[in-house]
């Protein structure tokens, strides 16, 4: 380092930690050595050492002050060092010019070789002379030669030795031009040869070797079949000068010795080249494992007889080691081998794989660079199935730049991977040669555990299950993952049961299937071990039931808009004791209040039947299968009745009272089911839902019955089976399916008012519902709405319709719905005839005495009843005569104006029920009518009230929406009630009327005491008296504008 030249830069972070350090070495120092010192000394040593440390920061301080203005010191530092670089070369150009000067003054001087002189003068002669000027002269001319000729004639002495040589099935193209022949193969290597003369017996001579990644031209050409990483290897592997030259001598040599020497040269080649590919390939492989296979694959480079290999292996975890046979005195194949061939190259231990080795010596002419063998070798019958599956998975290049580590890796495990799935088929399916195809290319076969399933397969390594009583849709695909080497399970339903299935699938296939692996030295053919035989499929089997369950599930929720429910969450351990499948699916049919009534379906439950219909059964299977059908396990169709006891303290949760077996049909052909838009297990469920549907009534019946402790008396029309069930062939279509009547309960009084005999319900084959209540006679007199024959009403509630018939009895019918809740009919009815027809038919007494005692001298009321029964009342109410009426345009004389609907109903404020008011148009004083009659229950006092509001308060609102001029808004009017007869007319929040409704036809209309603003047509004491006939104009022509203009 030149002391004269200015430090170089330093790091102030270096600078800090160095001063630091230093400090802090010296306080340890400090610490260290002042136990040891005196006391009165102590103080100035420590003192000392502050002192430094304090001087040591307080220069690095000042140096990093200074240190920003170390740019220009730098700047002049630089400066300085180019002016003394200047001046330096400036004094040694001086120094040399004077040297040069002093050179060029000798070099004027002239020097003699006296003694040379002498001897070439005297003596003629010059022994200084080199005596390599004798080679460098010119050489005696050869006699002039013709080379055209001399070329041609060598060209036919070499396609004549051709002829008579062996050529290679390798060479690709062989050219002889200007003496010389170029023979190679594309994409690997070329040669070029001649003569040493023109005799027959003369040598081959090898000019030049080379192979494709020296050449310029063939780079060119063919870097487009590798990628940029591989065309780097590849290229960092390329043959150099040495390489050639030592492959010429090699070649040379065997072929001054060969018999056929072209063969022998092209099989020198061919060595070198598949030994460069391998070489390439690995090198490819490591790249390969430490990027994106860093985990269960690796690359084994090894030299075995003077022969390169590579092993690509992977999969270790999914294979099992070779177990030798344990029976004494045999041998297996494995065994055989080791002892016939103790230095055969083995297989690796652990793991499939696939060798890439030089071809052999009668196969050198095989199309590619190499060949190679799988380890296990793919089943013959999987290469019968796909031909074409190694062929196209692990197709060998003949071209060096398209060697591809990649290729053979994915290629092996794409083969592998179809073994697995094609011997995992094998071991869940059974081996039939009757098997048949759907249009798409499905497949029919049988599990082992006695499924008849479809098989698809979009690829090799792709299997798709579904059992053929499903749509499909939603099949259990089993594939093989390449990159872990397991097996993978996956289905579209979103089920968390099947999800669970499936989880259970995948673990059972990753823990006790293993890949078997034949030994060390054999190929031998891929396998599987599988820890239990019958697990696999069975979990198989579980998870395509759990499928055609979802899908029953789904098709029953969302199509047939039937309630699928988890009957086990709550009543798990009365179902168990029940004897129903753990996989059952239940349909709820009806539920109740504490009784709920189920269709429960188990999958793959042979259904109850006897031997006789059983052996039918099996001949019709076996018929139909030959005629080219198939036979579908229909699942059990069964109706569960559950209980719920939970209000019962001494009671369990719930209890089952019924459980009845339903038969079921199971024969369903390939082209009727290819024709139906839903399979053929749907269809079945709508069908047995029906049949679920008409014994769910009699089951909540008979719950009806022991409820009440009443005697069912059942009337049906159709045939049963020896066991008791419904035999569905004999049904009618169009007659009720059975009839039950039942005395009403004794505990239940609705004397004197409603004399209801007993109850009748009829099930017809829509699972409709008909009750009856016969009643010895009616209460009053019915009254028919016009327009209805039957004079009865027509429910509000949609699919609930009650009917009263002119014979006094109640008919209620209910078609079947699929409502969350639903009640018994026989429930519904009595309940409503307690609650609802019971207090009905009290008011309707009253009615009919009033409407009577109500009528003029000819026999008119104006109100009257437009409908009367123990459901609904309506009450008309008629506008004044024609003689009475002073406007025209106010309505249509001798017109109903207004209808009063009263019913009896569930309210909040009534949970017994309470009269329900409703009118068309509205009535502004309704909220008053309908409080006063559930207090009072007196109809003289509503007749009454309606009789002196009901015209007044059409006309009142016919007033107010009547056309005026635009200083009248309209909006601005409000209608207050204040009780029956007493009305607020208010605008605008400046002035109010109130109007009275009086008898006999009387309005007093009068000045509102909070009013801000009197009205002037309204003003004097008492108010205004009017009549119905004058009501409409005044309001219309003056105490609206007096309002407004206030």
């Amino acid at each position: 380092m030149n002391p004269l030249l200015p430090p170089g830069p330093a790091d102030l972070k270096e600078l800090t930690s160095r001063c630091i350090d230093r400090s802090y070495d010296s306080l340890y120092n400090l610490t260290t050595s002042l136990p040891n010192t005196a006391s009165e000394e102590r103080r100035g040593v420590a003192l000392k050492q502050l002192q430094d440390t304090h001087a040591v920061f307080k220069k690095l301080l000042v140096l990093t002050r200074w240190s920003v203005q170390s740019p220009l010191a730098d700047k002049c530092a630089e400066l300085l060092q180019e002016a003394q670089t200047f001046q330096d070369q400036a004094n040694e150009t001086n120094d040399r010019l004077y040297f040069l000067h002093r050179d060029l003054d000798r070099a004027k001087e002239r020097q003699y070789d006296l003694t040379t002189a002498i001897d070439v003068l005297y003596g003629g002669t010059y022994t200084r002379l080199p005596r390599v000027i004798n080679y460098a002269m010119h050489p005696r001319e050869f006699p002039p030669v013709d080379e055209e000729t001399s070329i041609a004639e060598l060209d036919a002495v070499l396609r004549f030795r051709l002829i008579e040589e062996t050529i290679p099935d390798k060479f690709t193209h062989i050219d002889v031009h200007e003496g010389f022949v170029t023979a190679g193969a594309s994409g690997e290597f070329e040669m070029v040869f001649t003569v040493d003369g023109t005799k027959p017996d003369s040598l081959w001579l090898v000019a030049s070797v080379q192979t494709v990644l020296t050449d310029p031209v063939a780079q060119a050409t063919f870097k487009h079949l590798a990628s940029t990483s591989s065309l780097r290897i590849i290229q960092s592997n390329a043959p150099t000068d040495v390489h050639y030259m030592q492959l010429k001598i090699l070649i040379q040599k065997r072929l001054n010795q060969s018999a056929t020497p072209l063969l022998d040269a092209c099989n020198i080649m061919s060595d070198f080249c598949c030994s460069l590919a391998l070489r390439i390939l690995h090198a490819q492989g490591q790249l390969l494992v430490d990027t994106r296979w860093p985990h269960g694959v690796s690359f084994l480079h090894q030299d075995h007889n003077d022969a390169a290999t590579l092993d690509i292996v992977y999969w270790t975890d999914a294979t099992a080691p070779y177990v030798a046979a344990s029976t004494p005195g045999t041998f297996s194949l494995e065994e055989m081998r080791n002892r016939m061939h103790p230095d055969a190259l083995r297989y690796p231990a652990a793991g499939c794989c696939v060798r890439l080795q030089p071809n052999t010596t009668n196969d050198k002419t095989a199309a590619g660079l190499f060949s190679l063998q799988l380890f296990p070798a793919p089943p013959s019958m999987l290469l019968q199935r796909y031909p074409a599956l190694v062929p196209e998975a692990l197709a060998v290049p003949t071209n060096l730049y398209g060697l591809s580590a990649d290729h053979f890796l994915l290629g092996a495990m794409d083969v592998h991977a179809a073994s697995a799935l094609f011997c995992l088929e094998q071991h869940l399916l059974v081996q039939t040669n009757t098997d048949q195809d759907y249009d798409d290319g499905a497949e029919l076969r049988w599990l082992t555990t006695g499924e008849r399933v479809r098989v698809t397969r979009s690829s090799p390594r792709n299997m798709r299950l579904a059992r053929v009583d499903s749509s499909g849709r939603a099949p259990l695909e089993v594939s093989w993952d390449m990159r872990t080497g397991r097996f993978g399970a996956f289905c579209l339903a979103q089920a968390s049961s099947i999800a669970a299935a499936v989880a259970h699938l995948e673990t059972l296939l990753h823990t006790t299937v293993k890949v078997q692996l034949p030994g060390v030295t054999v190929a031998g053919e891929f396998a599987l071990v599988f820890a239990s035989n019958d697990d696999v499929a069975a979990a198989v089997a579980a998870v395509l039931r759990l499928v055609v369950a979802f899908e029953l599930e789904a098709f029953a929720s969302g199509c047939a808009n039937l309630p699928v429910v988890r009957v086990r969450d709550r009543h798990a351990a009365a179902v168990d004791a029940a004897g129903v499948a753990s996989d059952a699916v239940f349909v709820e049919l009806v539920r109740g209040k504490d009784a709920t009534v189920y269709l429960v379906v188990e999958l793959d439950t042979i259904p109850e039947v006897t031997l006789d219909k059983a052996r039918k059964r099996r001949r019709r299977c076996r018929r139909r299968d030959s005629d080219g059908l198939f036979s579908l396990g229909p699942p059990a169709f069964s109706i569960l009745h559950v209980v719920d006891e939970t209000h019962r303290p001494s009671a369990s949760s719930s209890s089952v009272r019924c459980l009845e077996r339903l038969p079921t049909p199971g024969y369903v052909g390939t082209k009727k089911r290819k024709r139906r838009d839903v399979p053929s297990l749907s269809a079945l469920l709508l069908d047995m839902a029906a049949v679920g549907r008409q014994r769910a009534q009699w089951h909540l019946l008979d719950a009806f019955a022991t409820k009440y402790n009443v005697l069912l008396t059942t009337t049906s029309t159709l045939s049963t089976t020896d066991d008791g069930s419904v035999e569905l062939a004999s049904t009618p279509p169009s007659s009720s399916l059975w009839t039950v009547s039942c005395p009403f309960p004794d505990r239940l009084h609705t004397a004197p008012h409603v004399d209801v005999h007993r109850l009748e319900a009829r099930v017809f084959p829509d699972s409709s519902v008909e009750v009856t209540v016969h009643v010895g006679s009616s209460p009053f007199a019915y009254i028919s709405p016009q327009g209805s024959s039957s004079g009865g009403r027509g429910g509000g509630r949609g699919s609930f319709v009650a009917t009263a018939l002119p014979t006094g009895d109640l008919v209620y019918r209910r078609r079947w719905t699929n409502q969350k809740f639903q009640l018994l009919l026989m429930d519904v009815v009595v309940a409503n005839v307690m609650l609802h027809v019971k207090p009905m038919a009290e008011l309707g007494r009253r009615l009919e005495r009033t409407l009577l005692s109500s009528l003029n001298a000819d026999g008119v009321g104006q109100i009257y009843a437009e409908r009367a029964d123990p459901f609904k009342f309506t009450l008309a109410c008629r506008g004044l005569p024609r003689c009475q009426s002073s406007s025209q345009s106010l309505m249509i004389c001798d017109d109903v104006i207004m209808r009063v609907h009263v019913e009896h109903k569930v309210m909040h404020q009534y949970p017994r029920g309470a009269f329900v008011l409703t009118t068309a148009p509205s009535h502004a004083l309704l909220p008053f009518l309908q409080d006063a009659l559930n207090t009072h229950k007196s109809t003289a006092q509503l007749v009454e009230v309606l009789e002196r509001t009901a015209v007044p308060l059409v006309m009142l609102s016919r007033a107010l929406t009547a056309a005026y001029p635009a200083a009248v808004v309209p909006s601005n009017f409000v209608l207050v009630p204040r009780s029956q007869t007493h009305l607020r007319l208010t605008y605008a929040d400046r002035c109010a009327v109130d109007v009275v409704f009086l008898a006999d036809q009387k309005i007093n209309v009068r000045s509102a005491p909070s009013s801000l603003v009197p009205v002037p047509s309204c003003a004097m004491p008492g108010g205004l008296l009017l009549d119905h006939a004058s009501f409409y104009d005044t309001v219309r022509r003056s105490l609206v504008p007096e309002m407004a203009a206030l």
